[in-house]
This record gives C-alpha cells, sequence and structure tokens, in this order.
C-alpha cells in the first residue's frame, strides 16, 4: 500500500511540473562503454543539472545556475574496501558559467527524444578545461548561488573554488563583492606560492607524494560526454527567407580540478 502512495506522489509531482524536463539518454564514451545521462532542466529556477554514474562506481552531478552564473560539479567518490577505505567522499567544485557551454533551461525543457534507446555520440569534441582552486567555498556558496548550496550540500567543508571567480561574478543584488568575498576561507599562502622557474604549487602532488601524512595538491578528472551545447538553425524556403530552430548541438568536455589537502590520505584519487 506504502508503495502504491509513493507511486501516486511521484505521478503528481512529474505532471504539476510541465515546465521541467527529464532525459534520460544513453551515451556511448570513449572507450566505446555505453552510459547513462540523466538531465533536468528546472525553467522555474533557470538551471540545468547532468547526472551518470561512472562505470568505475564514481557519480557525477554538474549543475548550471544561469541566473547566477555558477556551475557546480559536485563528484561523488566511493570508498575502496580493499585499499582500507572507508565511507565516501563528496566534493564540490563551484567555477563561473560559460553559458555558452549548455542551451538555456526554457530551450532544453522543450526537447524530446523521438528514439530514446538511440546510443548517443557528441558531436564536437570541446576538450579539457582545467581548473586549479584556491579557497574553500564556506558560505559563499549560498551568497552566490542558493541552487548551488543545495546541490553541494552533502560536500560540507569540501567545496572548492578560485578567488579570481569571484569578481567575475561580482556583486549581487543587495549584496556587495566583500559579502562572499570575505566568507571564503584561501588555501595556506605556502600552497598558493609558486616557482617561477616552473610555475607550479609549492606544495607538491598527491600521486608523487608517499607520505599519508602530508599536505598535497590532489587533482581529479571527469568526463561528460554528451551535453546540450548549442542550438541548430535551418532556413526556410525561398520565399519566406525565415530562419527556424531545427535542432540542437551536442558536445563533449574534460575537466581537470586541482585542490590542496592536508593529508595525502584525503586524497582518494590516488590512494
Amino acid at each position: 500500500m506504502e508503495g502504491f502512495a509513493l507511486k501516486i506522489i511521484v505521478l503528481i509531482y512529474i505532471f504539476i511540473q510541465p515546465s521541467n524536463l527529464q532525459l534520460l539518454i544513453n551515451v556511448k564514451n570513449q572507450g566505446g562503454d555505453v552510459m547513462q545521462e540523466n538531465i533536468t532542466a528546472n525553467v522555474s529556477e533557470d538551471t540545468v543539472t547532468l547526472e551518470f554514474l561512472r562505470l568505475d562506481g564514481i557519480y557525477v552531478s554538474q549543475l548550471v545556475d544561469f541566473t547566477n552564473e555558477v556551475e557546480a560539479m559536485k563528484i561523488v567518490i566511493p570508498a575502496e574496501e580493499e585499499l582500507g577505505q572507508t565511507g565516501h567522499q563528496i566534493l564540490c567544485f563551484l567555477t563561473h558559467a560559460a553559458q555558452a557551454d549548455f542551451i538555456a533551461p526554457d530551450a532544453m525543457a522543450k526537447l524530446r527524444q523521438k528514439n530514446p534507446g538511440t546510443v548517443r555520440v557528441a558531436e564536437e569534441d570541446k576538450g579539457w578545461r582545467q581548473t586549479t582552486t584556491t579557497a574553500w567555498a564556506g558560505f559563499a556558496t549560498r551568497l552566490l548561488s542558493p541552487a548551488a548550496a543545495r546541490h553541494c550540500s552533502a560536500a560540507r567543508d569540501r567545496v572548492y573554488l578560485r578567488t579570481a571567480d569571484l569578481t567575475r561574478w561580482g556583486p549581487r543584488p543587495g549584496l556587495e563583492q566583500s559579502s562572499y568575498s570575505s566568507e571564503v576561507t584561501p588555501f595556506p599562502s605556502h600552497v598558493l606560492m609558486s616557482d617561477t622557474a616552473d610555475g607550479k604549487p609549492a606544495v607538491g602532488v598527491c600521486v608523487a607524494e608517499t607520505d599519508a601524512g602530508k599536505e598535497c595538491i590532489c587533482h581529479l578528472e571527469v568526463c561528460v560526454n554528451w551535453y546540450p551545447c548549442g542550438l541548430k538553425y535551418c532556413k526556410g524556403k525561398p520565399q519566406g527567407g525565415l530562419s527556424y530552430r531545427c535542432g540542437i548541438k551536442t558536445c563533449h568536455r574534460c575537466y581537470r580540478y586541482h585542490y590542496y589537502v592536508h593529508r595525502r590520505d584525503s586524497c582518494l584519487s590516488y590512494l
């Protein structure tokens, strides 16, 4: 009886949100394996969320808040029991949203799948985007984007950003920029220092560190194999001459995040 009631609640929830969209897409990754991506467009919040489970068990959920120009990449890394790890790790990376990377939620909400079982392959490879974070976001997440704050809430103190992005976001209505700049916690000063010869951080990378209790720079790589990155327009009949929307453009992009950890054993990617 409880299961039936739950189904009714789910159906009601779906039908009272006609402006939203959920798509389940079969996608082929670069290795030729087929994965499923779930894309949700929330028109009322002006957000798009893309999520998937990698074959290695890592869960990825990417949210783009168009109104506040915030992109939040949430990554859940399961523990490796054979390596003596316990629990799991949740990380979230905030960056200034390049809105050209995703089509807007109102356009996304109009998408429909003619052949849901089709395996999709992106038309364009956008390459790599590298982000070297410099601070823990702290309470600034909530000030920058309430949607991103909810998205990253489970990450707690493992929400990272670049302080340079704070100037790109600029002040929010009713808030001075300093209001959220003061809420971030920069990495220790020696971490942010660079060797002028090669431009690398003074702290070593975790993959090369042998002492499990020593600080280092961890990095994590994520690839989004398929997402709607633009609209396609076709020309009308010669007598009309007007262009009309006739499809979407799809892209593939990979992300590489660098972030500081107090101890090497906090960098699950390399344990």
